[in-house]
């Protein structure tokens, strides 16, 4: 049993807190009083959730909820972010100095946080990374059931610095089994999240305009659909390939949507409701934030093309007055990192300098 904080107020985090709990660690989720309305009413039905779906059945009375960031730390083994990857300044600004020496940090997803808090730990000795993806597809659906479409599988992490994946995944697995892969910018690179949700859901906005409860597995795959998620996964390898990644691709399973009759495993995950805020929704302003600018960042700066990719930015940045997810995304200029070779950028992943 370990003692497990995590740092988060929605859908996924309450998942993690109910799953973990149910697997038998203490956990305690804590998040800013803003974003607590979810918290409160399940603290309201005294701590219980029930968990529903692929990755088990269950009930947790979750050890405590609260909005007190150094009590909800102070104790905590394993502490484990899940939110919004335009949270995640704030959020890191908000808990570093309420972490101590120790402990591990995993954010879920992770989109690069663990360098953002990494700077603001200083000296600390506390393992920091984040995974693949989100720990997988979960949703709140109502005020005290949460469920998950798929099983949960060992998940590739990385630490910033890479040079400490050992000892995080050493630290993490006792709560989450898990696997390293090269860094950072691999892991948030490789997330299906890049290449589906932007693509997906852009492809579908007039659907989504005239649906009442629009689901995008089960309402907006459709082939041509897929085959503009097919053309952002073949920029991403480009991109991969030159930075000396694994290849991933999650376009399969939108191949398994489209004959469904044989997969019949895909059931859950079809229905699983969002994009929510329709073209406001993080399935077009977290990923042209994060994920997908990133990608487009590391294109430009090796002369790499990817029209697919910037299309879907500069369409998700009319659709959201204008934003420039470029400029304020997560860029490796914005990491401070323009202008470096695939050799420099790899090395400051994985010794964490420059």
């Amino acid at each position: 049993m370990k003692r497990v904080t995590v740092i988060g107020g929605g859908g996924t985090a309450i998942f993690m807190a109910t799953y973990l709990t149910i697997k038998g660690h203490e956990v305690t989720v804590c998040d800013e009083e803003w974003h607590g309305d979810k918290l409160r009413a399940i603290q309201e039905a005294n701590n219980e959730v029930d968990m529903i779906g692929n990755a088990g059945t269950g009930h947790a009375t979750i050890h405590k909820i609260t909005f007190d960031v150094t009590e909800a730390l102070q104790d905590a083994e394993v502490v484990l972010v899940s939110a919004m990857a335009k949270r995640h300044d704030q959020l890191t600004s908000w808990i570093a100095p309420h972490l101590h020496e120790g402990q591990v940090v995993c954010f879920s997803a992770g989109n690069c946080a663990s360098i953002t808090l990494k700077k603001k730990l200083g000296d600390k000795n506390i393992l920091v990374g984040e995974m693949q993806g989100n720990i997988a597809p979960c949703r709140l659906v109502d005020t005290t059931t949460v469920t998950c479409a798929f099983p949960y599988a060992d998940k590739p992490v990385a630490a910033f610095p890479a040079k400490d994946n050992e000892a995080f995944v050493e630290a993490l697995s006792p709560v989450l089994p898990c696997f390293a892969i090269k860094n950072v910018f691999q892991a948030t690179l490789s997330s299906p999240n890049i290449t589906i949700h932007l693509a997906g859901t852009l492809m579908n906005t007039s659907k989504i305009d005239t649906t009442i409860d629009f689901r995008l597995y089960e309402d907006g795959i459709t082939p041509n659909v897929v085959k503009v998620i097919e053309a952002v996964e073949d920029e991403r390898e480009a991109v991969m390939d030159c930075m000396g990644y694994a290849r991933t691709r999650a376009v399969g399973q939108m191949y398994a949507i489209l004959d469904f009759p044989k997969h019949p495993e895909m059931a859950q995950f079809r229905v699983l409701a969002g994009p929510t805020k329709g073209v406001h929704d993080r399935y077009v302003v977290e990923d042209a934030h994060a994920g997908d600018a990133l990608l487009l960042s590391l294109a430009r700066n090796f002369g790499i093309k990817t029209p697919v990719v910037e299309s879907l930015i500069n369409i998700a940045s009319v659709l959201n007055d204008n934003e420039d997810f470029y400029a304020g995304g997560i860029t490796l200029e914005n990491l401070g990192l323009a202008g470096k070779s695939v050799d420099e950028i790899n090395d400051y992943l994985e010794n964490g300098s420059l």
